[in-house]
């Protein structure tokens, strides 16, 4: 698990860093449309391997966590103009979940809220970045909605 929160820590910064190529690179080969159900492909994956991770784990009855992590995870990113914003809940969410199960529920919250903001940070020194408010609250929202859904589901 350690190895998978590392990928995904490390992953934050690297799309920061070369978001706009992928993006770039991405958009040449595929239409809005096709980017928003790729997004939604791999949301609905990751909810899939949440509802794996409950049955495997004998949780069966924390999967009732889902009804208020799937909206979230799978509507909210879509009512969201901007696409790229929309890769941040896969991104973060993610983060957030990994982070509470490697970490103590203080520590995890504190590094997912500090990520949030200084991934943005770091997106004012680039110089085909903007650092931007509203993106550090999708981050944190995605990131503490994650881990809280990990912290239910674990701790009941």
């Amino acid at each position: 698990m350690q190895i998978l929160w590392l990928f995904v820590a490390a992953l934050i910064p690297l799309l920061s860093i070369y978001g706009r190529s992928i993006q770039k690179a991405l958009k040449e080969h595929l239409s809005s449309n096709q980017l928003t159900i790729l997004l939604g492909l791999i949301l609905l994956i990751i909810s899939l391997k949440a509802i794996y991770w409950l049955i495997k784990n004998h949780s069966y009855r924390r999967i009732w966590h889902l009804t208020w992590f799937a909206p979230l995870f799978l509507v909210a990113p879509y009512l969201m103009p901007i696409i790229e914003e929309r890769a941040h809940f896969i991104v973060f969410g993610s983060f957030g979940f990994l982070s509470m199960l490697a970490f103590s529920p203080k520590i995890a919250l504190t590094i997912c809220i500090s990520t949030s903001v200084l991934d943005e940070g770091l997106q004012w020194y680039l110089p085909d970045r903007v650092g931007d408010w509203f993106d550090v609250a999708i981050n944190i929202l995605a990131s503490v909605a994650g881990a809280i859904f990990s912290f239910i589901s674990r701790k009941q």
